[in-house]
């Protein structure tokens, strides 16, 4: 049975991935459509809120649908 990660270890792995994955057009790429949906969901904000000014992002990932939201304001 593996030891369990130092904490060292878990901060450096989680760096890597938010490196990773805060990439717009490489980050998602496990995911066939991802930049597309993307894409269409940030339209669709845009279209429903074309002044929007705040957003809430609650979730684990990267940010990448604010800052695809933000590069499109």
């Amino acid at each position: 049975m593996k030891e369990k990660s130092s904490i060292q270890e878990i901060e450096q792995r989680f760096d890597k991935d938010v490196a990773r994955f805060s990439n717009l057009d490489t980050g998602q790429l496990t995911t066939l459509d991802a930049k597309f949906n993307m894409e269409l969901i940030t339209e669709g904000i845009l279209r429903t809120h074309p002044n929007v000014e705040h957003v809430l992002d609650i979730g684990c990932g990267a940010g990448n649908y604010d800052i695809s939201l933000l590069h499109r304001k």
